[in-house]
């Protein structure tokens, strides 16, 4: 009942009191009438809303700032005509306030469409609906509202940035190309060599061969395989500062986005494994739609071990391993050794969560972290507030060992 509906009953109520110790037979049925108006109002608005909601989005995938067109189809399933209706679409908030919708009255059988935009500034899976619908009756005494089943979600993805190809890897052809050229060696027709690229297994190099010309060779099969490349996301949220726009854990994401992108044009191989995933399980991304997807929806972890991180690196060495890119928070001591250890093809960007709080440059467990690995073997580099991607990832690629 609305706030004229309540006044309606006090009034009537008050005017039948009055009647009834007057004596006023008149006074005491307007006091009544004034009662019964309210009452009735409220039995109209409680029959049933007989509409339903099909929602399509329009794109359904869109990147950071971009805008989706939201159509609801509005079908009026019940046998009469259904009342006028007010709307109001539920939406995640970072799509933004709820947008209000005017449902005009539909014949039994009628459907109208309604459309409406949404734009988010935040990466994520953000559900869309459902709809809630307000009835009032013709003299605003009574209200119900009714909320109508079907949700959409919008998937907003990271965003993405150019960079260069990995030192040694042909764009675009792989990382043993079918059509590159064998070398047959003194004694042995059926090996073919070349010099070894940045994700080659150690079990492939050819001694011989490196021993012959002075630079480290690999054995090129006669069906050779793609390279294989595992990147790991750290998303422990005590690695991380901030989940915002301006935080580390969105900076993490970002990269990660644009080394998988940059890893696929050039026909690697990919798995992507999270921190928080402690199975060890390294599955190939499907495709770039496959993991912009999945990283749409990652968020900042309540796990705080990195065991996760050092069983994704022997499941992707116990299959043979390959070229290893991970962007890490601060890691213990023997976290940090035990990762150095799995693997000697590993770039590693290790973020500064010191100095994305303080904004200070005093060195601490980032620095450490990066120390560590180095010393196994990996390319590292310390991210600190303002660094470019581009330029961290070009630093890495280019054999530079780079202390921040």
């Amino acid at each position: 009942m609305t706030v004229r509906g309540r006044i309606f009953v006090g009034a009537g109520v008050l005017v039948g009191l009055i009647g009834m110790t007057l004596g006023l037979a008149d006074l005491t049925k307007v006091g009544v009438l004034l009662v019964a108006l309210p009452l009735l109002a409220s039995l109209l608005t409680r029959r049933d809303i007989a509409i339903e909601v099909h929602r399509s989005l329009s794109p359904g995938r869109v990147p950071i700032d971009g805008h989706s067109d939201v159509t609801l189809a509005v079908r009026n399933t019940g046998r009469r005509t259904s009342p006028l209706l007010r709307g109001e679409e539920g939406l995640a908030y970072a799509l933004g306030d709820r947008p209000r919708l005017l449902v005009p009255s539909l014949e039994a059988g009628e459907v109208r469409r309604l459309t409406y935009r949404v734009r988010s500034h935040v990466r994520g899976h953000h559900p869309v609906g459902p709809l809630t619908v307000r009835v009032t009756d013709p003299f605003g005494m009574a209200t119900r509202s009714a909320a109508v089943p079907g949700e959409a979600a919008l998937v907003v993805l990271p965003r993405v940035v150019p960079l260069t190809p990995v030192r040694g890897a042909p764009a675009g052809g792989g990382g043993e190309s079918s059509s590159s050229p064998r070398m047959a060696l003194q004694g042995e027709d059926d090996v073919g060599v070349r010099e070894y690229r940045i994700g080659d297994d150690l079990r492939r190099i050819h001694w011989r061969s490196t021993a012959r010309t002075g630079e480290t060779m690999v054995r090129q099969d006669e069906e050779p395989a793609r390279r294989r490349a595992l990147v790991l996301l750290d998303d422990r949220a005590q690695g991380h500062a901030g989940t915002g726009n301006g935080g580390s854990f969105e900076w993490s994401v970002t990269t990660v986005a644009s080394v998988i992108t940059q890893l696929l044009g050039e026909r690697f191989d990919v798995h992507l494994c999270l921190a928080s995933d402690e199975t060890g399980r390294v599955a190939p991304v499907e495709g770039i739609d496959h993991a912009l997807d999945q990283l749409a929806a990652v968020q900042p972890s309540a796990t705080t071990s990195a065991r996760g991180i050092v069983e994704a690196l022997d499941e992707f060495a116990q299959h043979g391993g390959g070229l290893v890119v991970a962007v890490l928070g601060a890691l213990d001591e023997t976290s940090a050794d035990v990762c150095a250890a799995r693997t000697a093809h590993g770039l590693a960007l290790v973020i500064d969560k010191g100095g994305f709080t303080d904004r200070s440059n005093v060195p601490g467990a980032a620095d450490d972290t990066s120390d560590r690995l180095a010393l196994g073997g990996w390319r590292t580099v310390v991210v600190r507030p303002g660094d470019r991607i581009q330029q961290l990832w070009e630093q890495l690629t280019a054999g530079r060992m780079v202390r921040s």
